[in-house]
């Protein structure tokens, strides 16, 4: 099973946020676009993991989960990563008081006890859309303008985590909800 730990904006931020994304999303071709009910904050990517270890997997991070109160969360930026050169993925930034990065500091440890590395430094974003190949520097410049006055402060709830399943299919992933891990207050 292909798994990830992450945080669920939830569908009122969704709504929220509509009316923004698909401007973004109209404006360029060359992307495959996250569908709106899939917006996601990824915490950890856990990879192939077996079957047999999800509910050691459930264990730690409901543990973990315990141990962190609720919190919210701005999205306020939009961008691309790693760079405009090699645009690969667009996506909005968030700003919180430091929550998201100490509870993926903290949820390290599932990592640990499935003897996974290390992940990747943590960047606290939501993902638009990914690149299907390099764009033209047309397509780019059509992007940067619908990202440029993106002034957002559009708020969402961190009150859980989720262990998702992604299933790769030819029209993109494909994620279901394995698991769901309140947060210490909720």
């Amino acid at each position: 099973m292909r798994l990830f730990l992450a945080v669920d904006p939830g569908d009122g931020f969704r709504r929220q946020i509509a009316g923004t994304v698909e401007t973004i999303r109209a404006s360029t071709s060359g992307m495959r676009w996250v569908r709106d009910g899939k917006l996601h904050v990824t915490l950890s990517f856990l990879g192939e993991i077996d079957e047999a270890r999800v509910p050691e997997i459930c264990a730690i991070a409901g543990a973990v989960a315990k141990r962190h109160e609720p919190f919210s969360v701005l999205v306020q930026t939009a961008g691309v990563f790693p760079d405009w050169r090699r645009l690969r993925v667009v996506w909005f930034g968030l700003k919180d008081g430091g929550q998201l990065a100490q509870l993926v500091e903290s949820l390290s440890e599932v990592r640990s006890v499935l003897g996974l590395p290390p992940d990747r430094p943590f960047r606290a974003h939501l993902t638009l859309g990914r690149s299907t190949g390099p764009l033209s520097a047309e397509q780019k410049q059509s992007l940067s303008k619908a990202l440029a006055p993106f002034k957002g402060s559009y708020p969402f709830d961190v009150s859980r985590v989720v262990l998702m399943r992604s299933s790769l299919t030819p029209a993109g992933s494909e994620y279901s909800e394995i698991a769901s891990f309140p947060l210490g207050g909720s």
